[in-house]
Formats: C-alpha cells, structure tokens, sequence
C-alpha cells in the first residue's frame, strides 16, 4: 500500500510538471496574441502545443533523405523542390557525412521537403500563428520587448546568417532557441498571408498589404520587420528553396 500511494506521489509530480513528449521539444502554453496583419481577427487564440527547441540541422536531414531516398537531391521532383534544392551539399558527395552532415540549420529545403520530414519525425510543420505566438517571447531573463528588435536587425545587417549551430544566438522564454537570427522558417499554411485557392488557406489577405497600402492593413505600422517576414512568405512557393529558409517542428498535444 505504501509503495502504491508512492507511485501515486511521483505520477502527479510529473503531471504537474507539463514536460515535454520529447527531450527536444518544449511545450508553448495555450494564449492568444494580436495578429500583425489588422482585419482577420483582434486577437488569435492558440492552443498549447509542442515545439522543437532548435532547428532541423543538415545531420537530422541527412538521416531522412538517406532513409527516404525520393527526396534526395538527386531523385527529387521538380514538383516538390526548384532546381537549387539542398544545392549547399556536395553535388555527388551528399551521402558522406563528414561533408554533409553538420549542426548548423538545413537550408535550400522546399515546403514539402519539410513536411515531408515532419510526418517522418511524427510531427507536424507550425501553423503561422503558432509560430509567430511562440517567436513573441522575449530573451531569457529579459523584461526589454526591444532586444527581439535590436536581434533581427543584427541578423538583417549580416551578409549570411546560415554559418552558424543551432542554440547560438539567443534561447527565448518558452526554452526555444533562434526564431529570430539564424534562419527563415517554413511554417505549414505559409501562403495564408495571400489570397489563393489553395485548401490549406483558412485566412486570406488582401493583396495591396504588399502594396502601397500596406500600412493601412498592419496593426502596427512601425514593424518592420514583421512587414519583412510576412512578405517574404507571402512571395514563397511549396517548391521554392532559399539559402536562408530552414524550418523546425511542432506537435500537438495529445489530451486525455
């Protein structure tokens, strides 16, 4: 009886704890946060949900292509990536690990290349609000909603800013390491920022926000970078691949 009301002890301690279903991912609480775009709601509510702490690196990618080899570079569909898909890996060297594999982020990746490893992983690519409520938090011990402004433009001022590791620039309050300062990310209804067709769309923006009127339909005109970041999305495609386009999963959480 003792040793029962003593597992008992530890399973609401842990319950308590809300830790992670996995050690490289942390789970963001359920809020809600003000969308920058004005005229699709106030406010967003999300719900809470899992992240991973870091970015796909090259290594993790190399052990999904060499598991899937449809989406190696040199068996991939011009339906699923452009022509300069992974293009930073040797050209007819990729699978050698001493070249390829290393722990800075995964960049020249497709939308569906990163869904794809995604499902792999059993996760999922961020949804646009989850990613931009989980970026908003600030530094770790930081009070100062400035220092996330001050990161991006030191990262906007840098001629490259894919050679460094992942968990080099800054952690953020949730435990999550460089949403701002190393890579762009994939998120999974990327195109949602524009009006389209396509049935990932939930959300529709209209198209003079990449206009002259753009100031008119932001909830915060002097935002700048967020005017940057949500254009930039706004001009990718599912098969589109960037020397600074990585992506990190997510996970929902599972209630019981």
């Amino acid at each position: 009886m003792q040793n029962f009301k003593v597992i008992l002890l530890i399973c609401s301690l842990l319950t308590g704890l809300n830790l992670p279903a996995q050690e490289n991912m942390k789970r963001i609480p359920a809020g809600s946060y003000k969308p920058f775009i004005k005229g699709l709601t106030e406010k967003v509510a999300v719900e809470a949900f899992l992240l991973d702490t870091v970015q796909v690196t090259n290594q993790d990618f190399l052990e999904f292509v060499k598991a899937n080899e449809q989406w190696s570079p040199d068996k991939i569909k011009a339906l699923f990536a452009d022509s300069a898909y992974l293009i930073h890996w040797p050209k007819n060297d990729w699978q050698n690990e001493s070249k390829t594999a290393n722990q800075e982020p995964v960049v020249n990746v497709s939308w569906f290349a990163a869904n794809a490893y995604c499902k792999w992983k059993n996760k999922r690519l961020p949804s646009l609000h989850e990613w931009e409520f989980a970026a908003l938090a600030l530094p770790m011990n930081s009070l100062d909603s400035n220092e996330l402004t001050q990161i991006n433009h030191s990262w906007y001022s840098r001629k490259n800013s894919t050679r460094q590791p992942i968990g080099s620039v800054y952690e953020n309050q949730y435990g999550i390491w460089d949403m701002f300062g190393l890579v762009w990310e994939w998120v999974y209804d990327f195109n949602s920022v524009v009006s389209s067709n396509d049935s990932r769309n939930k959300e529709e923006i209209a198209s003079g926000f990449f206009c002259g009127s753009a100031s008119l339909n932001a909830s915060d005109a002097s935002d700048y970078v967020s005017f940057i970041r949500y254009s930039y999305r706004g001009s990718l495609k599912g098969n589109y691949t960037t020397r600074k386009l990585g992506f990190r999963c997510a996970k929902s959480i599972e209630e019981n």
